[in-house]
């Protein structure tokens, strides 16, 4: 019998243990949602861990009420979210939060009213039963106020604390709700589906062939064409559609048909049976049908596979014929993206395809779309899903395949706050759990999954040859040093790589400038006294935005407009030092003004369509020049673009982190992937004053394996990734003496018990952030087995509350991997 839950809140605490009353008792279930009280005063929405026999030491509050019998949460779902809060040394209420679904909270998604069951006899009225039960226990003003008012309506949380001082009528509405007087009902549903978005059929009077079209709609085309749509899916035995793909050919047309009855409405959904895709997948290559045949193989034995496929080689035509057998089998599947705008992109490739069996999922979108994506997954077992790292957290039933794409992108760990997740290593414990596979997808792979894969870990298979007749892009590397000196430099680009911007836009080709810095300028400078403008919160210089006419901090959105005249001595002389995507835009109009340029960074893509928009003139050919930042190097498809140009490489060549020669040989041959992916072989311009860099000679060969080797060589003799594991241990307070002691102070203690593995403290690049001091202290920890590294950790998180338990004022985030 169950008699108590462990109740988790989306809050930084460990679980809770409440009373179940008898009421409840066979209507709470692991990953029911219920109704709590934390404190006095406080009611919270939290979801129940476990049902257990086990009275705690303390004394236990009751349930209120129960929101959702229905367990919201699957036990896959659960045991990830406990696994991440242990790998990552997080408290399981902050891992919650991040999965929690933002639809459902006290405010939005429940209403109180009257509990109909009160009855004290049978035949009774409630309002009279309700009197007695209010005399009974004598409730006070508060509680027959809130009564009275549910009496006219149900009213939802925040109307109720505006009934009276809010602290007085939580009080009241937990004590009433402990009585069963009055009950949390949700008006957030979980079975969204059928009803956003609907499925017609034709009236089954109507027998429709080609003549019948006709007739049914004379003289209305868009009529006939939206009935034609039905005509082409009664030959694939699909005899219903969604409202949505309806819409799309006219919506005065379906209204239309639907009044006189020729469609008609089905009262639930289909049948959720895959059987073929919607149009026929792409014929694969014999490179293509070799590496499927591999992955296959290989997922016999191993529950992880590295696909190395070089850029443009159609990795994502593998994916779709693996994501096809899955559906066939009627199970779900998960694809990752590492960012936004590239939902949009590969969701529109594969959605031909795939039609209503794909959803997508990232943070752009509403809680009601997100909350349909949560209600398809608990109610329809075969589904692909595509997104970004969060998706990760989903309530997956029948997961059959996790796919990567671009497993090697850092956008796919979470940074801040805790916990600092990896959803790329988290994703093969998930699988785990689904006894499903995983296939990581990349032309650069992360060198830990390489290592992974060549020391037997995971499966490895290679696709090497581009599709079609791509070939592999031609490098370029333009020495700054002898351009200077000849006085060949324009604004910020080599005469070189105009003159070849410009042979390519006669020759019909597009091209593509990168610059991994957005905005105008990097910062203001006075030429007489050296003055320059600063955040006011943050330990960095302001970056001036020209399109919104601001000087701008990147850290913590802290903006101004821009100084004329020098805070410091009054001098006009104020000039922008460096430069920025704005700025190039501008440079490039100006170098060649009939040519269309255009932008793509976080600035020009803000709009939820932005982006989208850009890729579409960019495909359509409208654009001539695209100038961005790294977002560009991802996993985009453009068939016209022939050159990319690259003007400051040297500033990630020589980045202070272990990983500068991986990240730089990655973000290259990404970029250079971008170029030449039809029949015309792409040119990479790179502009540099290092042209004897070692890094470069691995780029020109496109020799990963070589680049892989040296890297390791390094790691191994200075005690790096992947021959260690490494945590970084981020300090911050207002108060920047108080966060010296206290990282010394942990430094020491953590020295002792890590004999020679402990580095810093020490400033990170940015030292101050939203006035918070910062301090990172490293921690190496030697690769053994399962049980040292959780020995370790215990270890670490002791010392960690035993030296900052009573400094308040300082804040520590553990980041486990860090990249």
């Amino acid at each position: 019998m169950k008699k108590f839950a462990d109740v988790l809140l989306p809050l930084p605490i460990k679980p809770l243990t409440y009373h179940i009353p008898s009421t409840y008792e066979n209507m709470v279930d692991r990953g029911s949602m219920v109704l709590v009280s934390l404190r006095i005063g406080k009611l919270l929405l939290g979801m129940v861990m476990r049902c257990h026999c086990q009275a705690p030491t303390y004394p236990t509050k009751d349930l209120l009420g129960i929101c959702y019998e229905t367990p919201l949460f699957t036990p896959q779902q659960l045991a990830l979210l406990e696994w991440i809060a242990d790998y990552y040394l997080s408290n399981l209420g902050e891992t919650l939060s991040l999965a929690w679904p933002k639809g459902f909270n006290l405010q939005n998604s429940i209403v109180f009213q009257i509990n109909q069951t009160i009855h004290e006899h049978p035949t009774e009225p409630v309002a009279s039963s309700l009197s007695k039960a209010i005399c009974d226990v004598a409730i006070e003003f508060q509680k027959r106020a809130i009564i009275a008012a549910l009496h006219q309506q149900p009213l939802s949380y925040k109307s109720i604390l505006q009934l009276m001082e809010p602290k007085e009528a939580s009080k009241a509405l937990i004590a009433l709700l402990s009585q069963r007087l009055v009950k949390a009902v949700p008006t957030t549903k979980i079975d969204l589906v059928a009803n956003e978005n609907p499925y017609f059929t034709l009236s089954p009077t109507i027998d429709l062939d080609a003549l019948t079209t006709s007739h049914l709609a004379p003289r209305a085309p868009k009529q006939q064409a939206l009935l034609a749509h039905f005509l082409a899916n009664r030959e694939k035995s699909i005899p219903y559609t969604s409202k949505k793909e309806l819409l799309a050919y006219s919506k005065s047309a379906f209204n239309i048909l639907c009044k006189k009855g020729i469609l008609t409405r089905l009262n639930q959904l289909p049948p959720s049976i895959f059987t073929v895709p919607v149009a026929p997948l792409a014929t694969l290559t014999p490179f293509q049908k070799n590496a499927l045949a591999a992955i296959q193989t290989q997922f016999v034995q191993k529950r992880v596979v590295l696909l190395h496929g070089a850029i443009g080689s159609g990795k994502t035509e593998l994916y779709m014929h693996l994501i096809a057998s899955a559906l066939q089998e009627q199970k779900q599947v998960l694809l990752l993206v590492p960012e936004i705008g590239l939902v949009t992109h590969i969701a529109a490739r594969i959605r031909p395809f795939l039609g209503e069996w794909l959803v997508v999922h990232h943070s752009k979108q509403s809680h009601k779309e997100r909350l349909q994506t949560w209600a398809r997954l608990l109610h329809q077992t075969t589904l692909v899903v595509v997104g970004t790292r969060s998706a990760l957290l989903l309530p997956f039933k029948r997961l059959q395949l996790i796919i990567v794409d671009e497993e090697h992108d850092p956008a796919y760990k979470q940074s801040h706050p805790m916990p600092t997740y990896h959803a790329r290593d988290s994703s093969i414990l998930l699988a785990q759990q689904h006894h499903a596979k995983v296939l990581l997808g990349s032309g650069t792979p992360a060198i830990e999954s390489y290592y992974n894969a060549q020391s037997g870990k995971y499966g490895l298979v290679t696709l090497h040859h581009r599709f079609g007749a791509a070939s592999r892009p031609k490098l370029f590397f333009i020495d700054l040093n002898i351009e200077e000196k000849r006085k060949a430099m324009r604004a910020h680009f080599s005469q070189t790589l105009l003159d070849k911007l410009q042979k390519n836009s006669i020759e019909g080709g597009q091209a593509m400038i990168f610059q991994n810095r957005r905005g105008y300028a990097q910062y203001f400078l006075c030429a007489d006294c050296g003055w320059i403008p600063r955040c006011l919160t943050c330990a960095v210089s302001l970056t001036y935005h020209q399109e919104a006419n601001q000087l701008r901090c990147h850290y913590c959105d802290y903006a101004t407009l821009p100084f004329y005249s020098c805070n410091h001595c009054g001098s006009q002389q104020l000039h922008n030092i460096g430069f920025g995507t704005e700025k190039l835009e501008e440079s490039l109009q100006l170098i060649f003004p009939e040519q269309k340029i255009s932008r793509m960074d976080l600035d020009s893509t803000k709009g939820k369509n932005s982006y989208q928009s850009i890729l579409e003139e960019v495909t359509a050919g409208s654009i001539d020049i695209l100038v961005g930042t790294q977002m560009m190097a991802k996993g985009l498809d453009f068939p016209n673009i022939r050159l990319i140009g690259i003007l400051d490489i040297d500033g990630l060549l020589y980045f202070p982190d272990f990983r500068s020669n991986e990240k730089c040989f990655q973000l290259i041959t990404q970029l250079a992937g971008r170029a030449g992916r039809r029949n015309q072989q792409g040119s990479v311009f790179i502009q540099t004053r290092q042209t004897d860099h070692p890094l470069f000679q691995y780029l020109s060969n496109g020799d990963y394996e070589g680049m892989y080797q040296a890297e390791l060589a390094e790691r191994k003799r200075f005690a790096y990734p992947p021959y260690v594991r490494l945590i970084k241990l981020s300090l911050s307070s207002l108060d920047a003496a108080t966060l010296q002691s206290g990282a010394m102070l942990l430094k020491n203690i953590l020295a002792k018990k890590f004999r020679g593995m402990v580095l810093g403290p020490q400033q990170p690049l940015v030292g101050k952030i939203r006035n918070h001091f910062l301090l990172d202290l490293f921690l190496k920890l030697p690769h053994k087995n399962l049980h040292t590294l959780q020995h370790a950790k215990a270890t670490l998180k002791s010392a960690c509350t035993y030296a900052l338990g009573k400094r308040s004022k300082i804040k520590i985030v553990l980041d486990i991997d860090p990249i």
